[in-house]
């Protein structure tokens, strides 16, 4: 019994090696696939990601050089804060994109999740984007919540984003 029990004692750390030698490349392979990708916000609808950038689907953020104005008239950077409620929700989540085939200024449109929760409609939810107009009502309910709370942007009063670009061309600001 006692030889019997040697040749397993013996035999255990082959196998061992054997088995880890085999699971490797799949244990690899898993957490490549797992591993998270975090985002960086550019502006309020537009985030980099592995080197590339997307501009948020269906929804469309005060541009960074944008004001608002708050309730009692005081004028405020509302693209930058919203280019950081955005940054807060990529804050330490894993994010995935997946890409329209559409481009809009040189940035590629994709419906982008981060830690499973869609980011055009958080920010919506937030108040501190629109809808777009040409959404096809994706996150009109969403925002008409956020506009009834008076979350975000519609604490105050501002000018839709894409007036506001339209004010700046006619105007020859540039975007």
């Amino acid at each position: 019994m006692k030889r019997y029990d040697s040749q397993v004692t013996r035999s255990l750390p082959l196998f061992t090696i054997v088995g880890i030698l085999l699971t490797a490349p799949f244990l690899a392979h898993t957490a490549a696939a797992d591993s998270p990708k975090t985002a960086t916000a550019i502006t309020g609808d537009t985030i980099e990601l592995a080197g590339k950038q997307y501009c948020l689907a269906d929804i469309d953020a005060p541009e960074p050089m944008q004001q608002c104005t708050l309730p009692d008239g005081k004028p405020y950077d509302c693209g930058r804060i919203a280019t950081t409620a955005l940054m807060d929700l990529l804050a330490g989540a894993s994010v995935q994109c997946r890409p329209t085939k559409e481009i809009q200024n040189g940035c590629a449109v994709a419906y982008c999740k981060a830690d499973g929760f869609d980011l055009s409609a958080n920010m919506v939810h937030t108040g501190w984007a629109l809808a777009a107009p040409d959404a096809r009502g994706r996150y009109t309910t969403i925002e008409g919540k956020a506009k009834a709370g008076k979350r975000g942007l519609w604490r105050g009063k501002f000018t839709k984003p894409w007036d506001w670009r339209d004010q700046q061309s006619a105007n020859g600001a540039g975007k």
